[in-house]
């Protein structure tokens, strides 16, 4: 017994050794981000944002710009402890703004989240130097179960100053994407 105790210890202060340095290997992406549309890149929808093949718009078009054409303002608030993040996005245009909160946790489970006329499953985890982030949608339509799914994948650059966030959007219409690149703030 007396040779298994320092056995015991030597491998405990081992696995604890390596459980500091994968925590300290997790990016940090507390801070405040504010949306970088120059850098960014949105999808298309048909039928919306679209000019006419010939680049020319309606006479009214061209000459009474519309309020929905600028786009809002968008920052990220990110509290991170661990595995968890604290998000929440401010989409603020004029003197008018709407914000929401999610919590992301990034152990590889599945979360369940209520969503619109279907539960949402949510998985997020660590991947190096990266987050992955999982959304899965089932709804149940007269047609049969479709699945809709969306995965973002949060980077940081080497100084720490932008974060990049690609997703992938998965439908039955086909794939998307997008790349959203915020500033810190």
């Amino acid at each position: 017994m007396k040779r298994l105790q320092p056995t015991i210890a030597t491998m405990a202060l081992l696995l604890l050794g390596i459980g500091v340095a994968a925590a300290q290997a997790e990016p940090q992406f507390a801070g405040s981000w504010v949306l970088d549309r120059s850098q960014s890149q949105f999808p298309t929808h048909e039928g919306r944002g679209h000019k006419a093949p010939d680049a020319q718009q309606a006479p009214d078009a061209q000459q009474q710009p519309s309020v929905q054409q600028q786009p809002p303002q968008v920052t990220l608030m990110v509290a991170q402890q661990g595995h968890t993040l604290k998000v929440t996005r401010t989409f603020a245009m004029g003197t008018r703004a709407h914000s929401t909160t999610d919590t992301i946790v990034a152990d590889g489970s599945d979360q369940i989240q209520q969503g619109y006329r279907a539960n949402v499953v949510v998985r997020s985890t660590f991947d190096g130097d990266r987050l992955i982030v999982t959304h899965t949608r089932t709804k149940k339509t007269d047609q049969g179960e479709k699945t809709m799914s969306r995965q973002s994948v949060w980077t940081l650059s080497p100084d720490g100053r932008v974060l990049t966030i690609d997703t992938t959007m998965h439908s039955e219409r086909g794939d998307r994407a997008m790349k959203t690149v915020y500033q810190r703030s």
